[in-house]
């Protein structure tokens, strides 16, 4: 009997390369129908160097953050170099930050998707009416990308969508990066000086001057200051620091009408700083209002410190400090004894 070789294409076909290339090419071709039949939408192709928002961070000039449960939302616009909270009075933030967000957000590359369907957005938390995070950016003229920020799976990574789209991506974006609250945003340094230029610090019960040498005195008193005291008090003046803004609408809530202590700050330049600070209704936090300046601080007792118990008393040098003979009584002549060595051991000559 003779056997004859097959020499034709079929075996090929058998073969385990072809077969898998022919499973990959079914799996695109149900994908494709099931986005078909999924809503109409369009998942935009993904690639290595497909940038996932196609924007640059000097086209944006404004953003919004909403957070998921509708109770916070922050609104930040580009005022020339400066970055400020767009229906705060125009509260500055912090710029730097801002910016490197934005390089952040250009920087994403569109991955492969995790999940198309609607319901792995709800899953996920991406969804039109279901996020943590809604980011929306402006133009020019008007938005020109956004994004919905889901749940984190781990550190500097989160499920995210486009608006829009169907896809589901994960990101390395840290969803603390895209904060709704609005002093996660804003500039912490607007009350900050250079402690040079104080030269007056005055309350209702006490007042230091600074003279042209650098020496502080205590307006009517002639004993000097305990300079370590002093120093501290100026230096926490200087570099004062709050947790947030509360708005620029006084509320009998502040207490401002009360205050617990009404400061002054002299400059070199001739200004002047005047803080009222009064402690908030019914809270653990404190709320200081410049006259000059419209928004309401919310500060805490660690970043007031000393500086409401400080009294006259304190800031003086004790008394002994100007004389350190000062307190010890002389000795009386009878008490004065001759040393040892002053005593003669000889005995008296016998003429």
């Amino acid at each position: 009997m003779t056997v004859q070789s097959d020499t034709g294409w079929r075996p090929d076909l058998r073969a385990p390369i072809v077969m898998g290339l022919a499973g990959l090419l079914v799996l695109q071709i149900l994908l494709a129908l099931g986005l078909n039949l999924g809503g109409g939408r369009t998942l935009v192709p993904s690639g290595a160097d497909t940038p996932l928002l196609g924007i640059a961070p000097d086209q944006v000039q404004g953003l919004r953050i909403d957070s998921g449960d509708g109770t916070e939302s922050v609104t930040l616009a580009r005022r020339g170099d400066t970055w400020i909270v767009a229906d705060l009075a125009d509260l500055p933030v912090q710029g730097s930050k801002v910016e490197q967000f934005l390089g952040e957000l250009a920087a994403l590359k569109r991955p492969l998707p995790i999940a198309t369907s609607e319901e792995a957005q709800e899953r996920f938390k991406v969804a039109d009416d279901t996020f943590e995070r809604r980011l929306t950016l402006e133009g020019e003229t008007g938005p020109i990308a956004g994004l919905l920020i889901g749940d984190s799976p781990g550190f500097k990574r989160v499920f995210a969508g486009i608006p829009g789209e169907p896809g589901v991506y994960e990101l390395r974006l840290a969803l603390s990066d895209v904060s709704a609250r609005r002093d996660d945003w804003i500039d912490v340094g607007l009350l900050r000086l250079e402690g040079e230029q104080i030269n007056r610090i005055a309350t209702s019960d006490w007042i230091l001057n600074k003279d042209q040498t650098g020496v502080w005195t205590l307006a009517d008193s002639d004993r000097p200051v305990d300079e370590e005291t002093v120093s501290a008090l100026m230096l926490r003046i200087a570099n004062l620091g709050y947790r947030g803004v509360l708005g620029i609408a006084d509320d009998p809530a502040y207490n401002q009408q009360d205050p617990l202590i009404e400061l002054q700050i002299g400059l070199t330049d001739g200004s002047k700083r005047r803080y009222r600070i009064s402690r908030a209704k019914d809270s653990e936090d404190y709320v200081l209002k410049d006259p000059e300046r419209p928004w309401y601080f919310k500060l805490s007792e660690f970043d007031l410190g000393e500086l409401l118990d400080i009294e006259s008393a304190d800031l003086l040098a004790a008394n002994d400090a100007a004389d350190p003979s000062a307190g010890v009584e002389p000795s009386s002549p009878s008490e004065i004894l001759p040393m040892p060595e002053e005593i003669s051991e000889e005995p008296p000559a016998v003429e």
